[in-house]
C-alpha cells in the first residue's frame, strides 16, 4: 500500500509538473534541515502555531540541543510535548513520554552507560519526520514510536514487542537543557486515564503547565516514581502480544488540569490516529499554501517550504479551546475575545517574522499583538522575550515596540491603539535595563551598564518605531519625542574610525577597541563586533549615512564590511557571530537588515548580488542547512521574505525594500486576496531588477508598501543582467512645495496658475504632481526680469537659470510654453512680447553674440578674444541664437495677432540674421567672425586660430558653436541648419505679411530653399545599421560627425522644432541611431539611459534628451518609461538637473536650470493634451 501511494504521488506530480502545483505542500518539507551545525530546530509532530510540539528529547543539555534534537546525535530519553525551535536557550521538554520495556532507572542517563536512565538509542535509518507527524524505532526496547498532534493535544501510538513488563513512562523531572521541576503532581483517573501539572523554574523563571493523558488500553498499575517527595516519573504498567500498539493522548493546558481534559474532549475525543495525522497534515499543508512558488529548482523549493514551516512553529498557542489563558502575572483570565500566543522571541523575530506574519497571517497577526498588549496589562510592559507566561528578559532593547507600531502603522484592526500607544511608552520609558541612564545622559554609557551599544541602539530603533505610530496617529508631540530620542546612536559614532562604539560616561570613547573583536555577552554589543552594529540603524538611515559625512563614504565602508578579514579576534567569542561574509554574520540577527542598504543608497544591484549569495550559500536543503540559530522563524523569514523579493528593513515603516526575487512566480494569499509576484526574465544571471509593474502600472518606487500588498494584486518584476536603478534613491518623505514664495516670485500668471490647477488636477502620481508644479512655472518664478522701457515697449531679460545672463537660445525656449496663454493673460502677454523686443535688440547689438547682459556691464570671460560689446556675456556663435527668438516670435504672432514686436528693430535684426548667415556659407572665404578663450576645456575655444576647421562651401551654414556652447568639430551643424531653414520661412512670412518686405523675405525663402538642398545632399550618410541618417556635422569635403548632442536644437529634436516630419524616414532612422550604443554620446548605467555630450563631465545624461525622446514618440511605452526616468532621476529635489551620471543619479550638475524644468513641464502639458493622461496616470 505504501509503494502504491508512492507511485500514485510520482503520478500526480508529473502530471501536475507544468504548472509546477503540488499534490501537497508538506511533500516539499524536510524538516531534517537546520538539525545539524547551530540551527537548532524543533523535530516532531505539531500544527502550525500548535501548543503541542511533540517529538524526541536527547540525552546532551548543551548548546546545540536547545531543540532537545541534533542530527549527530541518536540518543532518546523521551518525547516531550512542548520544545522550542532554533533558540539559543533550552527550556520546555515538558511532560516526557517513553515506552520501555523491563524495569529502568529513572533518570536521563549518560550515553557512556546504557542502563543509566530511560534512554534508548533511536534508529535514525528508519526515522521518518515529516510536519504534523514523527516516527522512530527505539532499538534498545524494540519499540517504534509513532506520534501526531492536533493544536493542544499530542497523539503517540507505541508498537511493542511481545512483553509481561512493558510500560510507557511520564518523565515530569527532565526540561529543556536548564529547566528544572519545582513542583510536580500526577495522579491516576480509573485505569486508563493520568492528569498532573508540572511547574519548573528555568530560562522561564515561573513556567506551569497542566496535563491530561489517556491510554487506548487499560493500564495494569501506575506506578509514581518520587525523588525527595516530588513525583517526578510515572510508569503505565501493560502486558503486550508481538505489534502489539498502544496509543496515549496526552492534552496540555496553560490554565489547571481540568482545561487540560477539556482541551482533549474538544480537539481529540476518539483514537483515530490516521485521521488525526491527516488532520495534522491538512493543517500544514492549508497554511503552507498561502504561499505558493513556481520554480526549477527543486532545491530551493525545499528550502522555501521548510522555512516556511519553520516560521509557523511559533508563536504557540496558549490558552485553552475555551479561551482562558494564564498570564504574566500568574493569574488566570478568561476568554479575551482572541488566541492568547507564546514564545515570542521578538529581538530576533520583530526583524523579519512578524512582518512576515503580518503579509500572510494577517488575522492571526492581530492576535499576537492583542496577546502583547495583555501581557503589558499583566507585567507593565510589552514582552521582551515572553516564555509560557513568563518574562525571560533576554536580549537587549525594547523588541516588543516595533511589531506593536508596525501594526499600527499598517493600520490593523481589531486592537486598542490607544492601548497599544500607552504600552509602547509605558515599556520605552521604564527606569530599567539600562534605560535609566540613556535617558540621563542621552546614551548609555559602557561604564555604567554592559553591552551599552547594542541596548542603545535597540531602544533607538524601537524608538524610532514608536515615533512612527505617534505620527500615524497624529501624536505631534510623542512623535517629536521619540523622533529625537531615536538619534541617540549619533552620541556613539566615532567620526575618525567611522564604528559606533562604546562611550563612558565623560564622554570618551572606549580607548582599546578593535572592531574585530567579540567577548560573548561580556563587551559593549550584544553576540556581535563593532563592524556589525555599527550598522544597527534601520530606522535611520539618512541619519546613519550622514555620520559617515557623506553617501559616498557611507557606501565605501559598506563594500569593506564584506570584503575584510572574517577573523573573529579574542578568546570568547561569540558563537552567535557566524555565517561570515567579510565581516557580515548572517547567522545573527544584528545584520540581517544590512543588505538592503545598498537599494536604500541607490545600488540595489548590490543588495541583488548579495541577496542571491546569502539566499544560495546560508541556506541548503541540508541538516547543516543554517549559517546560524533559527531563532524561532526569524532565519527563515528572512529567507522568506528575500527570495520573494523583498524585506522590511525600517521597523513600522509599512514598507518593504525591493532586492531580487529567487522564484519565476509566487502567489501570497492576502486580506484582499492573492498578490502575485512575477519575476519575468528571471535567472541567476538575470538577477537586477530593470522595471517593476504593480497591477499594470509601472511602478517607481525601490520598496512596495504593505497596503499595496495587502489589498492584493500582481507585482511583476522584469528582470535583467545589467545593475539598473528604477527609482529615486533620496526620495523626500513629503513632496513639499519646492517653488518661491509668491512674494518672493518674480512674475505671476494667473493663467498658468490656474493651468498648473488643472493639470494637477488630472494628475493621479503625487509625485508627478509635485514634479510639474515645481518645474512648470520655474522660468516665471526665478528667471523673469521685466525691465523699464525707454521706448514704451514692452521689455524682458530672463536668465538662463543660475547664470544672470541672458541666452537668446535659452530664454526662447524657456517662455516658448507661456505663449499659449497669451489671449488670458495680458501681463504674461506683455511679458513675452519683452522677450521678444529684447532678443532682437540683443541681435542687432552683436549677431554673433549668444548670450547677453542685462545691461552693458561687461560681464564676460576676460580671455576671450576679440573683445565684445559690454551688453556681451559670450559672443559664442550659434545659428540657433537666430532661430529661436524667430521661432518664438513667430509662434506669438500666429496665438495672439500682435504685431507691435515686428518694428524696425525687428527688421534691423532680421538684416542682420540674413547677412550673418550668408557670411557663414564661407562662399567668400572665412569671413569675420574669431573666437578664442583661455581655457582648459577643449571645446571652449575655436581651432586654427579661432577660425575653426576648414569647409567646403556646399551652401550650409556654419556654426562656430553648437547649443551647448561646445565648438564644432566640422563647422556645418546639421540639425541647426535644418532649424534654420524652417525659421528663415517662418521670419519670411512675417516680413511679408506684416513688414511687407517682399525682398527681404524672398531673400529668407531663397536662402532657405539652398540649405535645405545642402542638407538633402551633403547631411545624409547611408549608415550599415541604421540605413540612411542625418549626420550631426559635416564639412562639405566629405568628412562627418555621426553623433548627436543633448542640447537642442539636436538630431533627436528635429520633429519637435518641426524642422522635420516625425514620420520622415531619414528622421525615423536617426532617431533609432542616437538612442544607441552607436552613438559616441549615448549613455547607459544604471542610473538611467539617455543622450549626453562633451560640454561637461564624461558618462553624464541630460534629461533634455530624454524629454526629447518622449516629445519625439507617438508610443505609450515609450513615453511611460521616459517620464519614469524623468521622476527617477532628479535626486530627490522636485527639479531637472542640466545632466546626471549614468551611474548615480545624484551626481548631477547644475541645480537650478530653469530651461530645462519649463520643458519638462511642457512635456507633461503636451502629454495630457494629447489625450494620453492614462500614460501618466499608469505610473505608480
Amino acid at each position: 500500500m505504501k509503494h502504491l501511494k508512492q507511485t500514485l504521488i510520482m503520478a500526480a506530480l508529473i502530471l501536475v509538473g507544468c504548472s509546477q502545483q503540488p499534490l501537497s505542500y508538506t511533500d516539499y518539507v524536510d524538516t531534517r534541515i537546520g538539525t545539524g551545525g547551530h540551527g537548532h530546530v524543533f523535530v516532531g509532530a505539531n500544527v502550525p502555531f500548535g501548543l503541542v510540539q511533540l517529538g524526541p528529547t536527547s540525552i546532551p543539555e548543551v548548546w546545540d540541543w536547545c531543540s532537545g534534537y541534533h542530527d549527530t546525535d541518536s540518543t532518546v530519553i523521551g518525547f516531550s510535548h512542548t520544545h522550542l525551535s532554533g533558540t539559543g536557550i533550552g527550556d520546555l521538554f515538558d511532560v516526557t513520554v517513553m515506552p520501555v520495556t523491563g524495569e529502568v532507572n529513572y533518570a536521563r542517563g549518560t550515553e557512556d552507560d546504557p542502563q543509566s536512565g530511560l534512554w534508548s538509542y533511536a534508529d535514525r535509518t528508519k526515522e521518518i519526520t515529516r510536519p504534523g507527524y514523527y516516527s522512530v524505532p527505539l532499538t534498545r526496547y524494540g519499540i517504534t514510536a509513532e506520534m501526531t498532534a492536533t493544536n493542544r493535544v499530542g497523539l503517540q501510538r507505541f508498537t511493542f514487542p511481545a512483553a509481561e513488563d512493558a510500560g510507557i513512562v511520564i518523565d515530569l523531572e527532565n526540561g529543556g537543557c536548564w529547566d528544572d521541576p519545582v513542583e510536580t503532581f500526577i495522579e491516576a483517573c480509573g485505569d486508563n486515564a493520568v492528569r498532573g501539572y508540572r511547574y519548573s523554574k528555568g530560562w522561564a523563571d515561573a513556567q506551569r503547565i497542566y496535563f491530561y493523558v489517556e491510554f487506548s488500553k487499560p493500564f495494569a498499575d501506575l506506578r509514581i516514581h518520587s525523588v525527595n517527595y516530588m513525583p517526578l516519573y510515572a510508569r503505565a504498567d501493560f502486558s503486550t502480544t508481538e505489534g502489539e500498539q498502544i496509543m496515549m493522548k496526552v492534552a496540555l493546558s496553560p490554565v489547571s488540569m481540568e482545561g487540560a481534559q477539556a482541551n482533549m474532549a474538544a480537539e481529540l475525543p476518539g483514537w483515530d490516529f490516521e485521521a488525526v495525522a491527516e488532520a495534522a497534515d491538512k493543517a500544514w499543508n492549508d497554511e503552507l499554501s498561502k504561499i505558493s512558488i513556481e520554480t526549477a529548482d527543486e532545491q530551493a523549493r525545499k528550502v522555501f517550504y521548510t522555512a516556511l514551516y519553520h516560521a509557523m512553529i511559533a508563536p504557540a498557542t496558549f490558552c485553552d479551546v475555551n479561551g482562558d489563558y494564564r498570564g504574566a502575572d500568574g493569574k488566570i483570565y478568561a476568554d479575551p475575545g482572541y488566541t492568547t500566543y507564546t514564545i515570542f522571541s521578538l529581538w530576533d523575530t520583530y526583524r523579519a517574522a512578524m512582518p512576515l506574519y503580518s503579509i500572510f497571517q494577517s488575522e492571526r497577526y492581530v492576535d499576537f499583538i492583542n496577546t502583547m498588549l495583555a501581557i503589558y496589562k499583566e507585567q507593565g510592559k510589552l514582552p521582551v522575550w515572553h516564555l509560557h507566561g513568563c518574562e525571560t528578559d533576554c536580549m537587549v532593547g525594547n523588541p516588543g515596540i516595533p511589531p506593536v507600531a508596525d501594526a499600527i502603522v499598517k493600520e490593523f484592526q481589531g486592537f486598542d491603539y490607544e492601548l497599544a500607544m500607552e504600552a509602547m511608552k509605558a515599556s520605552a520609558l521604564r527606569p530599567d535595563r539600562g534605560q535609566d541612564v540613556r535617558m540621563k545622559y542621552g546614551y548609555i554609557p559602557y561604564d555604567l551598564f554592559g553591552e551599552s551599544v547594542a541596548y542603545d541602539l535597540e531602544y533607538a530603533l524601537a524608538d524610532g518605531a514608536l515615533a512612527q505610530a505617534a505620527k500615524k496617529l497624529g501624536k505631534e508631540e510623542d512623535y517629536q519625542y521619540f523622533l529625537n530620542r531615536s538619534r541617540s546612536y549619533v552620541h556613539l559614532f566615532d567620526h575618525e574610525l567611522q564604528f559606533l562604539r562604546g562611550k563612558d560616561s565623560k564622554g570618551n570613547f572606549r580607548k582599546e577597541y578593535s572592531p574585530f573583536a567579540s567577548t560573548h555577552r561580556a563587551d559593549d554589543y550584544c553576540e556581535g563586533n563593532g563592524w556589525q552594529y555599527t550598522w544597527l540603524v534601520p530606522h535611520d538611515f539618512k541619519g546613519l549615512v550622514s555620520c559617515f559625512g557623506s553617501k559616498e563614504a557611507f557606501l565605501t565602508k559598506l563594500d569593506e564590511l564584506f570584503t575584510v578579514s572574517s577573523v573573529i579576534e579574542g578568546m570568547e567569542t561569540s558563537p552567535d557571530i557566524s555565517g561570515l561574509i567579510g565581516q557580515y554574520a548572517h547567522g545573527n540577527e544584528p545584520s540581517h537588515h544590512i543588505l538592503y542598504f545598498y537599494t536604500m543608497a541607490g545600488q540595489p544591484w548590490k543588495t541583488a548580488d548579495k541577496v542571491r549569495e546569502v539566499l544560495s550559500t546560508m541556506y541548503s536543503a541540508e541538516p547543516d542547512g543554517l549559517s546560524g540559530n533559527e531563532d524561532v522563524g526569524q532565519m527563515s523569514s528572512w529567507y522568506i521574505l528575500s527570495s520573494l523579493g523583498f524585506y522590511e528593513v525600517e521597523p513600522a515603516s509599512g514598507r518593504y525594500w525591493f532586492g531580487t526575487p529567487l522564484f519565476d512566480k509566487a502567489s501570497i494569499d492576502v486580506a484582499g486576496g492573492k498578490f502575485t509576484i512575477i519575476a519575468e526574465n528571471n535567472s541567476d544571471t538575470n538577477r537586477y531588477i530593470q522595471k517593476i509593474t504593480l497591477n499594470g502600472k509601472t511602478y517607481t518606487k525601490g520598496y512596495i508598501e504593505h497596503k499595496d500588498i495587502a489589498a492584493g494584486g500582481e507585482l511583476i518584476l522584469h528582470m535583467g543582467s545589467e545593475p539598473n536603478v528604477w527609482y529615486c534613491a533620496n526620495e523626500p518623505e513629503t513632496y513639499e512645495d519646492q517653488r518661491p514664495l509668491p512674494e518672493d516670485r518674480l512674475f505671476v500668471s494667473e493663467a498658468v496658475e490656474a493651468e498648473i490647477e488643472r493639470i494637477v488636477g488630472m494628475l493621479e502620481n503625487p509625485r508627478l504632481k509635485w514634479m510639474f508644479a515645481n518645474c512648470y512655472p520655474n522660468t516665471l518664478d526665478t528667471t523673469v526680469h521685466p525691465v523699464e522701457s525707454t521706448d514704451g515697449q514692452p521689455d524682458t531679460f530672463v536668465y538662463t537659470g543660475d547664470i544672470p545672463a541672458m541666452w537668446l537660445r535659452d530664454s526662447g525656449a524657456q517662455v516658448w510654453p507661456y505663449v499659449r496663454y497669451v489671449n488670458e493673460d495680458e501681463a504674461l502677454k506683455n511679458m513675452i512680447a519683452g522677450v521678444i523686443n529684447r532678443q532682437f535688440k540683443c541681435i542687432c547689438i552683436d549677431p554673433y553674440a549668444n548670450a547677453f547682459n542685462v545691461e552693458p556691464l561687461g560681464a564676460a570671460n576676460k580671455t576671450d578674444w576679440p573683445e565684445a560689446d559690454p551688453y556681451v556675456f559670450e559672443r559664442k556663435w550659434e545659428i540657433d541664437s537666430h532661430c529661436y527668438p524667430i521661432r518664438l516670435a513667430h509662434e506669438y504672432w500666429k496665438i495672439s495677432g500682435d504685431t507691435s514686436v515686428f518694428g524696425e528693430t525687428w527688421v534691423e535684426a532680421m538684416g542682420k540674421i540674413l547677412a550673418t548667415f550668408k557670411e557663414q556659407q564661407r562662399k567668400d572665404g572665412h569671413g569675420s567672425y574669431v573666437f578664442l578663450r583661455t581655457t582648459d576645456r577643449q571645446l571652449d575655444t575655436k581651432c586654427v586660430v579661432g577660425r575653426g576647421n576648414p569647409v567646403n562651401p556646399v551652401g550650409l551654414i556654419a556654426s562656430a558653436f553648437r547649443p551647448s556652447d561646445d565648438a564644432t568639430t566640422f563647422e556645418f551643424l546639421v540639425p541647426s541648419n535644418f532649424m534654420a531653414v524652417s525659421s528663415l520661412r517662418k521670419a519670411a512670412e512675417i516680413l511679408s505679411a506684416v513688414n511687407g518686405e517682399e525682398a527681404m523675405a524672398d531673400e529668407c525663402l531663397a536662402l532657405a530653399d539652398e540649405v535645405e538642398k545642402a542638407l538633402k545632399e551633403h547631411a545624409v550618410f547611408d549608415h550599415p545599421e541604421f540605413g540612411k541618417i542625418y549626420a550631426f556635422e559635416v564639412d562639405g569635403f566629405g568628412s562627418r560627425f555621426l553623433m548627436d548632442d543633448a542640447n537642442v536644437p539636436s538630431l533627436l529634436a528635429m520633429s519637435y522644432l518641426g524642422d522635420v516630419p516625425a514620420d520622415d524616414p531619414i528622421y525615423m532612422n536617426t532617431r533609432r541611431f542616437v538612442w544607441s550604443e552607436a552613438n559616441p554620446y549615448f549613455h547607459r548605467g544604471p542610473a538611467g539611459e539617455g543622450i549626453g555630450g562633451p560640454h561637461i563631465w564624461s558618462e553624464v545624461i541630460w534629461p533634455m534628451s530624454i524629454m526629447m525622446k518622449a516629445f519625439t514618440s507617438d508610443d505609450d511605452e515609450e513615453i511611460r518609461e521616459c517620464i519614469c526616468q524623468l521622476m527617477t532621476t532628479d535626486a530627490g529635489t522636485g527639479f531637472m538637473h542640466e545632466s546626471f551620471h549614468k551611474d548615480n543619479c545624484e551626481v548631477f550638475t547644475r541645480e537650478w536650470f530653469a530651461w530645462q524644468n519649463t520643458l519638462f513641464g511642457e512635456l507633461i502639458l503636451k502629454i495630457v493634451n494629447d489625450g494620453r493622461v492614462h500614460v501618466l496616470n499608469s505610473i505608480i
